[in-house]
């Protein structure tokens, strides 16, 4: 993964030179919005020479709940009783909803083609999962307990409740392929997006107390998103439209 994020920063460097060579910003600029898995995508688009053109614009990605047991563990005391480690299960909620922005440049290789190659970046929206939950067991405890999220305790809060989530890199690199101009030589047209973001692997995180290392993996639905996501399939369906 270190290498494709290496060769996409390289390829947007490269590209980013080519501007002093023939530069045609804002000769015309055209605007864009789409749907796929970033969620909406609103953006603006200009080109640079007869090979590339550059967008820049905002993706916003709806708040997609889902609901996922998590095993959670406490010590729990009494006088003159050995401490005992007590074990159960825990609903919690994921949110996906985020907010990123992004900066891409396509390279036509054929200036009169729609086909382009795609160097960029995210950034932003680090916050990749949200993850929330109660449990009335864990309330009021001295040892409050924790979740486990794949090899790791989240721990609980005094009133029994969990915040945290899976984060990762505030800058992603970016390569994909695509169809269609980001400036369109008529008023609109079509256009799909298809590439990757290289975000390194989710590290779980906590709004309150520390994380640790769990002795037990819990090989929860949380730890699968965390598991296949350290690079984030891009798909979005565009409509792109000229200003001038």
């Amino acid at each position: 993964m270190k290498l494709f994020a290496k060769l996409a920063t390289a390829l947007l460097l490269v590209v980013a030179g080519a501007t002093s060579l023939h530069a045609q910003v804002f000769n015309h600029l055209g605007a864009g919005v789409g749907i796929g898995l970033n969620g909406i995508s609103i953006d603006v688009a200009t080109p640079i020479t007869r090979f590339i053109n550059v967008h820049a614009g905002v993706d916003i990605m709806p708040g997609i709940t889902f609901n996922a047991d998590a095993d959670f563990t406490y010590e729990a005391t009494q006088a003159g009783a050995p401490t005992q480690t007590i074990d159960g299960t825990m609903e919690l909620k994921g949110d996906l909803g985020r907010v990123q922005g992004h900066l891409i440049f396509n390279v036509y290789p054929f200036p009169k083609g729609a086909f382009y190659v795609a160097a960029g970046a995210y950034f932003g929206g680090n916050k990749l999962l949200k993850i929330t939950g109660h449990s009335n067991e864990l309330a009021g405890l001295s040892n409050n307990g924790n979740v486990i999220i794949g090899d790791y305790n989240v721990p609980v809060d005094k009133d029994g409740n969990v915040d945290g989530g899976l984060k990762v890199k505030n800058f992603r690199p970016y390569l994909g392929i695509g169809w269609g101009r980001a400036v369109p030589k008529r008023f609109i047209a079509f256009g799909i997006d298809l590439g990757v973001q290289f975000e390194g692997k989710p590290e779980v995180y906590t709004n309150h107390g520390t994380i640790t290392t769990s002795i037990t993996d819990d090989d929860n639905t949380f730890n699968k998103v965390r598991d296949a996501l350290s690079v984030y399939p891009t798909l979005t369906f565009k409509l792109n439209f000229r200003a001038f």
